[in-house]
C-alpha cells in the first residue's frame, strides 16, 4: 500500500549486526486504517532494532508514548501512557507469510519490510481494557458521574459485598478447616 511506504525497514545493503530505526505515529497514521477509533491524539514512537543475520532477520520492537482516552467511569478525557514490546523473526522463502505471530516469511527478492501493521496492532494491544482517569484512582475526582454513582448506591453495594465476604471467611465450619489442612499436605 503506497500510503504506508514511510513505515518500511530497508535491510538490503545493511551489514550484519544490529541497526536501529525509529518511527513516529500520530493521528494521521491511524487515519490510514479503516477502523473506528475510540481514542484521540496519539503520540507514539516505535523503535525497531533489526539484527541482521546471514539467513534471517531478528526484529525487536519497543512502543512508547501517550494517547487520549475517555474514562469508563466519569466519561472525561485523559492522557494515558502506553508501552509495549514485541519480537519477530523474519525468514526468507518463496512467498510472503505472516500468519504466525512470531515468525514471518518474506520472498527472497524483497529488500524492505513494512512494519505499519505491526505498529498499528501493537498500539491497539497496548491500550488498557479498563480506562479509568488517574484522578478517580487516587480519589481526587469531583466528577458529577462519581456523585451519581455514590447517590444511587453502586459503590455502597460493592462495600457491602466485601463486608459479607469477610464475615463469611471468619465463620468457617470446622469440618472445612480439616479439609483445608488435608489439601495443604
Amino acid at each position: 500500500m503506497e500510503k504506508l511506504r514511510n513505515y518500511g525497514v530497508s535491510f538490503a545493503g545493511l551489514s550484519l549486526g544490529e541497526h536501529v530505526f525509529d518511527f513516529h505515529a500520530a493521528q494521521s497514521f491511524f487515519d490510514l486504517f479503516d477502523f473506528e477509533q475510540d481514542f484521540e491524539q496519539p503520540d507514539l514512537t516505535l523503535q525497531v532494532i533489526l539484527d541482521k543475520k546471514n539467513n534471517f532477520l531478528d526484529l525487536k520492537f519497543h512502543l512508547s508514548g501517550s494517547i487520549d482516552l475517555v474514562c469508563d467511569v466519569t466519561n472525561e478525557r485523559y492522557s494515558e501512557a502506553i508501552a509495549g514490546d514485541s519480537e519477530i523473526i523474519v525468514n526468507f522463502g518463496e512467498e510472503f507469510d505472516d500468519s504466525d505471530d512470531e515468525i514471518w516469511v518474506i520472498p527472497q527478492s524483497e529488500h524492505t519490510l513494512n512494519i505499519a501493521q505491526m505498529l498499528y496492532e501493537m498500539a491497539l494491544l497496548a491500550l488498557p481494557q479498563k480506562r479509568i482517569h488517574p484522578s478517580v484512582l487516587n480519589g481526587e475526582s469531583h466528577s458529577e458521574m462519581l456523585e451519581l454513582l455514590e447517590k444511587y448506591g453502586l459503590f455502597e453495594e460493592k462495600e457491602e459485598n466485601e463486608a459479607i465476604e469477610e464475615s463469611n471467611d471468619q465463620e468457617i465450619d470446622p469440618r472445612w478447616e480439616q479439609l483445608k489442612k488435608l489439601k495443604k499436605q
